[in-house]
């Protein structure tokens, strides 16, 4: 009986694939049957997910080459996201987003406290300082509407890029320069 039940919401879940912004999301995609939609809902979804690193709060001071310099504390490392939701898609559906189509377990910030360690070359004239990268997770976020109500036709209104720290210790050091 389970196994029927499943089945069952799986092909509820896959027949409800358009719902309007804010419920959930869909890409623009027309219903099998002919429906009327309202040509004034509109509807979002994520495209083109990838990875990015973004800058943490940790760095070192500043070094003029040639040298050694090294990043040595037991500090916090901090990363959040650059979403607000300014599209009318909350913060937790667009995460839910991710984790669902990308597999990617993302959330609005990431903090770790551990003791940190790296060292790199800072060439000879040059003035560098080491930073922490997080890996993150990008996406557009895209809102879209139906502009025929036979549902033959779309339109993208709007979308903007959303990044999200990944919740795992995967981390990068670079040296960032000042001329």
């Amino acid at each position: 009986m389970r196994l029927r039940q499943g089945i069952a919401a799986g092909v509820v879940l896959a027949a409800s694939v358009v719902v309007p912004a804010g419920a959930a999301n869909a890409a623009p995609v027309a219903p099998a049957a002919a429906k009327k939609r309202d040509t004034k809902a509109v509807y979002w979804y994520t495209r083109g997910g990838h990875e990015v690193y973004v800058g943490t709060n940790l760095y070192s001071d500043w070094m003029e080459g040639p040298g050694r310099i090294t990043y040595q504390k037991t500090a916090t490392s901090e990363s959040n996201s650059s979403w607000s939701g300014d599209l009318g898609v909350s913060i937790p559906l667009v995460i839910a987003e991710i984790q669902n189509k990308y597999s990617k377990t993302v959330g609005k910030s990431h903090s770790v406290t551990d003791s940190w360690s790296y060292t790199a070359e800072v060439p000879a004239g040059k003035v560098r300082r080491l930073h922490q990268l997080k890996q993150s997770w990008r996406v557009q976020v895209v809102r879209w509407k139906y502009t025929t109500s036979d549902c033959k036709k779309t339109k993208e209104v709007s979308s903007r890029t959303a990044t999200f720290p990944t919740k795992n210790r995967d981390y990068l050091w670079i040296l960032v320069g000042r001329e």
